[in-house]
């Protein structure tokens, strides 16, 4: 059962953004100029968070005033080390610049799932939330002890305890001599977590060189409260390149005898800047319900709507030639092929 998500809306956005009822205008412009042009749409749903739905958050105060989080969770082109920061200095209410991450060490850094399924920053977030909770809990004695108070006058805020209705605080560094206020906590998720979104794509195609271009490309995407916008889009950028380079051209060739034909780069059909258009992107934010940051997961939103909205796009360029089926990667030598046997 899905937790969240406002999949009409997210619709009716993306066919707003798109100009879907202005493509026929557009069709024949291009039909004028010996062009074939083509709009396609993908709707979908993915699953992210991975399992075991579990992660680990080791947090250490230090008396200098820094924070160290030691997590599983590994970056490896995500923008963790500026979303992990981001949002534990919210969970905890102090600058950002007083926290470090530590990763990557298996003898410092807690057990946990690998970095996959889109799943670091719901689940070590969730960790996070869970380890300030319990370091909240933790701190109130001892805050109480040193203001003499009891402890269920004691509130936090802004990286520090006070004694409700006074000005009497005493700062998270003070207490945090001989590791009072460290804590490891476990976040489990109940469920999964469901990103989703509608891409549209709008191509060109050259009849006479098979050539396609993508003219237009527009999507709309809901992955639950956002940490860090230019850190989602560039995860929708990079995966909509990736969709659209398998469309266009990606393809692992073997010869007769077993040889990879594509072993580098030179043979390899990777997306080039050319083909691509500006993006045009919006965001839908339906909260997850299943973890305290209310985040989907980003990483694989872009290539889940890019490659069926291209290839539906493509398709559609060529329906009104007769062309109604045809193989990925849609070169401009199948593309082509498949124009002359229809005609």
């Amino acid at each position: 059962m899905y937790d969240s998500g406002e999949f009409e809306a997210v619709l009716d956005k993306a066919l707003a953004l798109a100009g879907w009822d202005g493509f026929a205008a557009r069709r024949s412009q291009s039909e004028r100029a010996g062009k074939l042009r083509g709009i396609g749409l993908c709707c979908f749903l993915e699953v992210a968070g991975g399992s075991p739905l579990s992660e680990v958050a080791d947090l250490r105060f230090g008396a200098d005033g820094r924070i160290v989080l030691r997590t599983g969770a590994q970056a490896m082109g995500q923008g963790q080390m500026t979303t992990l920061p981001m949002m534990l200095s919210r969970f905890l209410q102090v600058e950002a610049s007083r926290i470090t991450i530590l990763q990557g060490d298996s003898d410092e850094v807690p057990g946990g799932l690998p970095t996959v399924a889109s799943r670091s920053t719901m689940m070590a977030g969730g960790a996070m939330h869970r380890a300030v909770e319990d370091m909240i809990a933790k701190g109130r004695p001892l805050a109480a002890e040193r203001l003499e108070a009891a402890a269920a006058d004691i509130e936090y805020a802004a990286g520090a305890f006070r004694v409700a209705g006074t000005d009497r605080t005493v700062k998270l560094e003070a207490l945090a001599e001989g590791g009072g206020l460290d804590t490891v906590a476990t976040f489990s998720a109940a469920e999964m977590s469901f990103p989703n979104g509608c891409h549209v794509c709008e191509v060109e195609v050259d009849p006479e060189t098979g050539v396609a271009q993508i003219v237009g490309y527009c999507a709309v995407d809901d992955v639950g409260n956002i940490v860090h916008p230019a850190i989602v889009e560039g995860q929708i950028h990079g995966g909509v390149a990736q969709g659209i380079g398998q469309v266009l051209g990606e393809q692992v060739v073997y010869g007769e005898d077993g040889q990879l034909l594509t072993a580098s780069f030179m043979d390899y059909r990777m997306p080039r800047a050319a083909d691509l258009p500006m993006l045009r992107l919006e965001h839908h934010v339906a909260p997850c319900t299943t973890n305290p940051v209310g985040a989907k997961g980003a990483g694989e939103s872009g290539v889940a709507g890019s490659l069926p909205a291209a290839a539906n796009a493509i398709l559609d360029a060529l329906a009104s030639r007769g062309v109604t089926h045809l193989d990925l990667p849609m070169t401009p030598q199948r593309i082509w092929a498949a124009l002359k046997a229809a005609s």
